[in-house]
């Protein structure tokens, strides 16, 4: 077992859902469009952090500045039993469980994030052709500022996550973008400001992949398409996403 830095995940929300425990759900207005596209906003950065994480972890590295992350790495074989250190030939999975916080920013967003994965990586054993990433994981996203021509919006952000048959090409420097899979994210939204002040939303937020640069991001029936490649800082919606189509 390897471990990298030490970080901290903040467990929060639990007494905001206590307070705020009516849901209203609503007609698919102009608010709720927005949130949706809210939603796929934070959704694609979780996304883009996970596919961070696979790399960095599995290569020994926590660059990410400005947030606090750890990374727990133990490897099996194909019996399952655990194994002190990665073997190219024996080892058959690598199961990974990563906690980050900290403070981000993307073009018209910025947010307080906490979020925390349990992924098993498989299909290592032998002669590799691709391997598959299965996990879940929680997160919360607490003063999500959103702005742009509608105004700005501000939420609190809490959820679950499953990640369900991600493949990806081997190497995974030369294979950047998963074949395909999908990450689902399933969301609670509270409304900070405004005449919803205080009001929850749900929302189920579907990101699936096709070995292309762009990944289909799904809400509540609206979709989008999100850039694989969007560096750190960058709005990761295609063209601007205003819309989903």
């Amino acid at each position: 077992m390897r471990k990298g830095l030490t970080g901290a995940f903040v467990a929060a929300g639990a007494l905001i859902f206590s307070a705020c425990s009516d849901t209203t759900t609503g007609p698919a207005g102009a608010s709720d469009q927005l949130i949706n596209f809210d939603v796929a906003m934070v959704a694609a950065d979780g996304t883009l952090d996970h596919l961070a994480a696979i790399g960095d972890c599995g290569n020994g590295k926590l660059p990410l500045e400005g947030a606090e992350r750890s990374c727990t790495v133990t490897y099996f074989d194909a019996a399952g039993n655990e194994q002190a250190a990665y073997d190219e030939v024996t080892t058959a999975s690598i199961r990974l469980v990563t906690e980050m916080n900290g403070e981000f920013e993307r073009e018209g967003w910025s947010a307080t994030v906490s979020r925390s994965r349990q992924m098993t990586i498989s299909g290592l054993e032998g002669a590799e052709t691709s391997r598959t990433v299965n996990g879940s994981g929680s997160q919360a996203i607490t003063r999500s500022n959103h702005s742009d021509e509608d105004g700005t919006r501000t939420y609190e952000m809490f959820g679950t996550s499953s990640i369900d048959n991600v493949v990806h090409g081997v190497p995974l420097e030369g294979n950047p973008y998963p074949l395909s899979g999908s990450i689902t994210r399933d969301m609670t939204v509270m409304i900070i400001g405004g005449e919803d002040n205080g009001e929850t939303r749900s929302r189920l937020a579907v990101i699936t992949f096709n070995g292309t640069q762009f990944a289909t991001v799904t809400v509540n029936g609206e979709t989008y398409e999100m850039d694989l490649a969007a560096g750190r800082g960058m709005g990761p919606m295609r063209g601007g996403g205003r819309r989903g189509r």
